[in-house]
């Protein structure tokens, strides 16, 4: 196994300053922490439980049970007592701990991450509130405060990322060259090879389920892998990606086991003609909808338009899939920025049609001052295991 190397420092009090003073120009008092990747890049703790209450002055209490009550001092020794606090819950609940600190601190306003905050949650914090007899206001977050932070990566994560890119991509040339899908084999006997494979290049785990599609199953976009044994001749979707360092990297190649029908054939570079496009769109100031539209075009006019569902791409980073999304646009969906440098995100366009194959291929790219990086390198054109 490939040993990571050291790793960087993040600049969690420049963290915490940025979303304070968020928080400030938002006009609220407190924003309540829900969703734990969030947590994680404001203070450096892995939990799989715990919530944060970040407050305007730029002090984040760690509310945290008793199994994360070491973690959590650990992190407040290491960044400072004066920006971080480490807050028990086992005696006293978290909503009840964000009561007590709403009311004795006179804050008005409290922020709620509604898209990470469950029903249940949300209605225990509303009664500890009520309990407390706090009489101020509870606001959604709409424009995900803390994930627009998250969205552009500073120099620690481009390094952690580029290093991912670098290691999934050895990882991939590997399974590539050496026909870890070949038929014969299931489709769960490839999976675990690649897994393996991935966790050999020094990366903690999997990004995601790894997906492996053959055959009729190739269609579907999101195919988790079975006991079905791959044949000759059918087309293998090869989605895979790795945690480095806490932050993702994620790669697709297709294959085929043998040599592709003319339809095949052209639907693949069709495929690939997309991705080219899309990777081409990349550089600061374009809207991600943009490149979307340059990626769909292309398979529009090659008849596949669609075969083409999903979205083009997504932001990488502590999450596999996170801001910003690179898909049409949805009636719904709150205004997205441009792309500006420091950005890190998939291009993935695929087509998957019914009783043929479905195809998809994809690479990580990062937003640059002229333009894009690409930080995954594994060979185009039809790679075939015999």
């Amino acid at each position: 196994m490939r040993a990571p190397d050291s790793l960087p420092v993040f600049d969690f009090r420049g963290r915490l300053a940025r979303a304070a003073a968020a928080l400030r120009t938002a006009g609220v008092d407190a924003l309540v922490v829900s969703h734990l990747p969030n947590l994680r890049y404001l203070s450096g703790l892995e939990a799989t439980a715990g919530t944060g209450l970040l407050t305007a002055d730029g002090c984040l209490h760690l509310l945290v049970d008793p199994r994360y009550e070491a973690a959590a001092s650990a992190r407040v020794a290491e960044v400072g007592a004066d920006v971080l606090a480490a807050v028990p819950t086992a005696e006293v609940s978290a909503p009840v701990r964000i009561a007590r600190h709403a009311t004795g601190e006179g804050a008005r306003r409290l922020l709620l991450e509604s898209r990470a905050l469950s029903v249940h949650d949300a209605r225990q914090l509303q009664r500890a509130l009520i309990g407390a007899h706090w009489t101020g206001e509870l606001l959604d977050d709409p424009l995900d405060l803390i994930e627009d932070l998250r969205r552009v990566k500073d120099a620690q994560e481009l390094a952690l990322l580029r290093e991912g890119g670098t290691r999934l991509s050895a990882a991939a040339r590997g399974i590539l060259a050496d026909g870890v899908a070949r038929p014969g084999r299931t489709e769960l006997e490839v999976a675990a090879e690649i897994d393996a494979r991935v966790r050999a290049e020094g990366f903690s785990r999997a990004a995601f389920d790894t997906i492996v599609a053959s055959g009729p199953r190739s269609a579907f976009p999101h195919a988790r892998p079975t006991a079905r044994r791959l044949e000759a001749g059918e087309v293998v979707v090869l989605d895979f990606g790795g945690v480095y360092g806490g932050y993702c990297v994620d790669l697709t190649r297709t294959v085929c086991l043998g040599h592709p029908s003319s339809e095949v054939d052209r639907q693949y570079h069709a495929v690939r003609a997309a991705q080219q496009a899309g990777c081409a769109a990349v550089r600061p100031g374009v809207l991600p909808t943009d490149v979307d539209r340059a990626a769909r075009q292309v398979l529009e006019a090659a008849g596949l338009g669609e075969a083409f569902g999903h979205g083009t791409g997504h932001g990488l980073g502590l999450e596999v899939h996170e801001a910003p999304r690179l898909a049409r646009p949805r009636p719904e969906d709150a205004a997205q920025p441009p792309l500006e440098a420091g950005v890190a995100c998939t291009i993935e366009p695929g087509a998957y049609v019914t009783g043929r194959a479905g195809i998809r291929i994809e690479d990580d790219v990062v937003v640059t001052a002229d333009g894009h990086e690409r930080i995954t390198d594994v060979p185009f054109g039809w790679p075939t295991a015999h």
